[in-house]
């Protein structure tokens, strides 16, 4: 790992435990990372989820098991808990959280889930170290006493990593929030600047490799990441997954304006050591059409064009090239023998 800058950050709290069984080792996981110091009667917690696409695939899409056992708990010392994601550049967060599972899963657990585009807002001002310097940030997370993120261990085409500090991409409401992709180590210290995460639990029954956050593969890891400050629990999992924090932009950018600590001389760790469940996620493809998406994404007319307009043909298109290069063949034949999606729709993500 790249020797540190000068470190920032106060002493944060990092658990890694097995995922299963949920219920109880969910409960140990927050209780070493001290929740009750946290969460106190009478508080709001909102917990901003990851939803990235309509149907549950294990790896893609944070386990609804999970976001209910949090709920359940959170609301057993909490009055109101609130789970939310914003509408995706294809479908609303309604759409998204049906069809994948968290919405029923959270509702019934008693949380209030929302679309936080659709919410009042109220403008929060910034410290100027990013790329806004006032933000119209949604009631439900800028008014609440507790905010919380349940990310999922996954590689991205575009920033690597996509783990708890790119989870809250899904917190700024406009849903062609691609075009923010060419300073986005900026946009997502904004948001973890007005967040401020006081709880992480990042899902690691089954995580997502090569070419996330959607169209991956999944990988079996069977963890469970509690933790107290995003930056210190994107580091962990980083290292987990064999990447080097220092060498991501947007969690380097966090922890430089001082968001949190990626030292690990800076994180109190517990649990499984971390050496005993390293295991290295293949990083995303660059293959011809993942490289166009990295070009396109960071120019706004261009990813209005394609992402807004003209999403469904061009998708169809890279589907059909990626058929004729073979690379297609090879990720469902990928897909088939590591038997993880066997039960669910993964023919889906090429629809």
């Amino acid at each position: 790992m790249t020797k540190s800058p000068k470190s920032k950050g106060k002493d944060e709290k990092v658990h890694i435990s097995r995922y299963r069984p949920i219920k109880k080792n969910l409960k140990k996981s927050l209780e070493a990372v001290g929740w009750k110091d946290i969460v106190h009667k009478g508080d709001t917690v909102t917990i901003k989820v990851n939803a990235t696409h309509f149907d549950y695939l294990p790896g893609l899409t944070v386990t609804p098991e999970l976001v209910s056992e949090f709920v359940e708990l959170l609301g057993s010392r909490a009055d109101r808990v609130i789970v939310g994601e914003s509408n995706l550049q294809r479908v609303s967060a309604e759409t998204a959280l049906k069809g994948c599972g968290i919405w029923k899963a959270a509702e019934e657990a008693g949380a209030e889930v929302v679309n936080f585009s659709k919410q009042k807002t109220k403008k929060v001002e910034l410290s100027r170290k990013g790329h806004f310097t006032t933000y119209d940030a949604p009631v439900p997370y800028a008014d609440c006493d507790v905010f919380a993120s349940m990310p999922v261990f996954k590689t991205h085409k575009l920033t690597e990593v996509t783990l708890t500090i790119k989870n809250h991409f899904g917190c700024v409401t406009d849903d062609l929030r691609l075009k923010h992709h060419g300073y986005i180590e900026k946009v997502l210290g904004d948001m973890l600047e007005i967040l401020k995460p006081r709880l992480v639990v990042m899902d690691g029954r089954i995580g997502l490799e090569s070419d996330g956050p959607i169209a991956g593969l999944p990988k079996e890891l069977d963890l469970l990441l509690t933790g107290t400050n995003a930056v210190a629990a994107d580091a962990v999992a980083c290292e987990i997954m064999g990447f080097d924090p220092f060498k991501i932009k947007h969690i380097s950018h966090a922890n430089q304006r001082g968001l949190g600590p990626i030292d690990r001389s800076k994180i109190r760790m517990s649990g499984i050591p971390v050496k005993d469940v390293i295991d290295p996620f293949m990083k995303a493809n660059s293959d011809s059409i993942s490289n166009l998406e990295k070009w396109v994404s960071p120019h706004p007319v261009l990813s209005h064009m394609i992402y807004r307009t003209f999403f469904r043909p061009m998708k169809w298109a890279s589907w059909k090239w990626r058929a004729l290069t073979g690379y297609k063949g090879k990720y469902v034949s990928d897909i088939k023998n590591r038997k993880l999606w066997d039960d669910y729709n993964w023919k889906g993500l090429f629809k």
